[in-house]
């Protein structure tokens, strides 16, 4: 009986569960960068994630959604693809969709070393 009472409170004194991340997929945090004119800071740092993410693999992937629940703003990220000057950069579009509306947003993202992806050139696409 002693040594059931021992090996039952033997739990109780584990050491807690390491929530430490270890392994070779990191995680990859976007370089910070000011939202483009016309999207909300918030929630061009959840499409940028995703964007970091959508641009993870050389080939096009397809789209990454992402969301931001403070704004109720939602969308996706698509690669379009390579431009011309080797595969540094990449073309990209992302959808912006609010409760009223739905913007669009296209760009261009660069590699920038270790840091992942830069855009260089992104502006939301006219209505018209």
């Amino acid at each position: 009986m002693l040594a059931v009472a021992l090996l039952a409170g033997g739990c109780s004194t584990a050491p807690g569960i390491d929530t430490l991340a270890t392994g070779s997929i990191g995680h990859r945090t976007p370089t910070p960068e000011p939202a483009p004119k016309g999207i909300a800071p918030d929630d061009w740092a959840a499409a940028r994630t995703a964007l970091a993410e959508a641009l993870h693999d050389k080939d096009a992937a397809p789209s990454v959604p992402w969301e931001n629940y403070a704004s109720a703003t939602r969308g996706t990220v698509t690669p379009l693809g390579e431009t011309s000057d080797g595969g540094k950069c990449r073309e990209f579009l992302m959808s912006f969709v609010h409760e009223t509306r739905e913007d669009w947003l296209q760009g261009e993202a660069c590699r920038a070393g270790k840091n992942g992806w830069k855009v260089d050139q992104a502006r939301l696409l006219d209505r018209g």
